[in-house]
């Protein structure tokens, strides 16, 4: 099913997290990200950015000139689950599809 796994090396098999962890900040957080950069290089205007945590919910909320320019939030266990998931189903998808020995290692040879 996974084949392809089969010849990654451990060092590719980061490098698949490295990058998933990357796509998922530019998609999930880029919006709070332009907020912010927006509000911290408003010239003349006051802004304020605030992340809170309260009932196993974070919560992002960045404001310019008084209008709220970005509100967001998230339950730990979603955040939990695209951060470790993805990159756990592919450590286990690559550990299945490498080859098993026939014989074990023997020691003290």
């Amino acid at each position: 099913m996974f084949t392809f796994l089969r010849s990654w090396s451990a060092g590719k098999l980061f490098a698949s997290w490295i990058a998933y962890w990357v796509v998922l900040i530019a998609v999930g957080l880029g919006p709070a990200i332009a907020a912010i950069w927006r509000v911290s290089r408003a010239a003349g205007e006051k802004g304020s950015v605030a992340l809170s945590f309260g009932d196993g919910v974070f919560s992002l909320k960045a404001i310019n000139a008084g209008a709220t320019v970005y509100s967001g939030s998230i339950h730990v266990l979603p955040l939990t689950l695209l951060v470790a998931g993805p990159p756990l189903l592919i450590w286990l998808a690559w550990f299945s599809s490498r080859s098993k020995r026939d014989t074990p290692d023997l020691v003290g040879r």
